[in-house]
């Protein structure tokens, strides 16, 4: 019971984060949004720091590296208090949390609320719906290579729960 709260909580939690920052500051998320609306973004904005679209620059994978580190810190005390006491309850419980997060992720934020919300558009970019409903396909595969990297943030997970328990 305790898990599932978690994962409920950690959605509403995430989310916000995400939708928030997102409204705040739309052109650090600019890798999230389609090339094609990347790319009318830069033609508009000649004085932007981002020059060309982005896709998996080392500016990107370091934010998602230090994300990946932070997460990792919120889910071992997650899967703690959701009583793991071993490798395996530890890796299971993470990559369920892990899991339901992601998915809600790419069908509530990105099909959802990223394609369809036009305050989340970048300036200049709101008239691209066409364009913006590529997000489907990159948010289906953005979704799967998350499935990918919970993966190892789950094993250290469940190898920091062992540890705290010998």
């Amino acid at each position: 019971m305790i898990l599932a709260i978690e994962c409920v909580v950690a959605c509403v939690l995430f989310g916000t984060f995400i939708i928030l920052s997102v409204l705040k500051n739309k052109v650090s998320w600019i890798n999230e949004y389609p090339e094609p609306v990347q790319k009318r973004y830069i033609e508009l904005h000649p004085d932007a720091e981002i020059k060309e679209p982005e896709g998996l620059s080392p500016r990107v994978i370091a934010r998602k590296l230090f994300a990946c580190f932070i997460f990792l810190v919120l889910l071992v005390g997650m899967v703690y208090l959701a009583g793991a006491e071993s490798f395996m309850q530890g890796t299971f419980f993470c990559y369920i949390i892990w899991f339901v997060v992601n998915v809600f992720d790419a069908i509530v934020i990105d099909l959802g609320v990223m394609m369809h919300w036009k305050k989340c558009r970048l300036p200049g970019t709101e008239d691209m719906d066409q364009e913006y409903k590529l997000l489907t396909k990159k948010s289906l595969v953005d979704g799967l290579y998350g499935c990918l990297i919970g993966i190892p943030i789950a094993l250290l997970t469940g190898l920091i729960i062992f540890l705290i328990h010998l």
